[in-house]
């Protein structure tokens, strides 16, 4: 005779078990997105950086010897290749700023696009309509990555047309870009957004496009909170 009987298993507590290993897998996803771009990050700035800075200085000493002097074409010649070095050195820390914003960490996900508003080509507006929670690293720089490259789309594609980016959440992060440019817009296979695509169904998230002939075009990422049970999506 069996004394112990099994008991019987809760849908719901299973449900709820299941549901949280599925998050907990998935920011392990985003979490490693993050540490292999703060690698890179770091790389470039404490390797390749230091080594141009270091050329450039060479380049500045070999303009000041004697021999250069007395040769203005070595001097013309050391002199384009300091501009060249200079260049590339401010372009490199451009895009070591843009692997990893500070202020996306510091002041969040409206801050942050609000200073790509101020430099982009064509005129952007960000609506936030209720204020963000405090989100996951990686949930905070998939939604900024994609409205960046949305943008860049949209000035390039429709120069001059106004844009407008929508942020909301509620158990995802919803990135909204609108431009009022002509239409036609679409994904195109291991490019731009639907690079950006690929990367989002990894964690569950996905991008969606509108854009009839005449415009609007609406380009839309859902990103998953990644929340544990109990987490709070909208801040009230």
């Amino acid at each position: 005779m069996n004394f112990f009987r099994r008991r019987p298993i809760d849908p719901e507590q299973d449900a709820a078990r299941q549901i949280a290993a599925l998050t907990a897998s998935r920011r392990v996803i985003v979490d490693a997105y993050e540490v292999e771009r703060r690698r890179i990050e770091r790389d470039l700035h404490d390797g390749t950086q230091q080594y141009l800075v270091a050329a450039l200085m060479k380049l500045g000493e070999a303009r000041m010897a004697p021999s250069v002097a007395a040769d203005p074409w070595l001097g013309r010649l050391l002199a384009e290749a300091q501009d060249a070095l200079g260049r590339g050195l401010d372009s490199l820390r451009a895009t070591v700023r843009g692997i990893h914003p500070q202020v996306l960490v510091e002041q969040g996900l409206e801050a942050a696009l609000a200073d790509v508003a101020q430099g982009a080509a064509s005129p952007v507006r960000i609506v936030c309509p209720h204020p963000l929670p405090s989100l996951p690293e990686g949930v905070l720089a998939t939604g900024y990555f994609f409205a960046c490259e949305a943008i860049a789309n949209a000035t390039k594609y429709a120069p001059g047309a106004p844009i407008t980016v929508l942020l909301a959440t509620d158990t995802h992060l919803r990135v909204s870009v609108v431009d009022a440019g002509p239409g036609g817009a679409r994904l195109v296979p291991g490019h731009g957004l639907a690079g950006m695509r690929e990367r989002l169904a990894a964690f569950g998230g996905d991008v969606t496009i509108s854009s009839p002939a005449g415009g609007p075009t609406q380009v839309v990422a859902t990103v998953p909170l990644l929340l544990h049970r109990g987490e709070p999506g909208v801040v009230v």
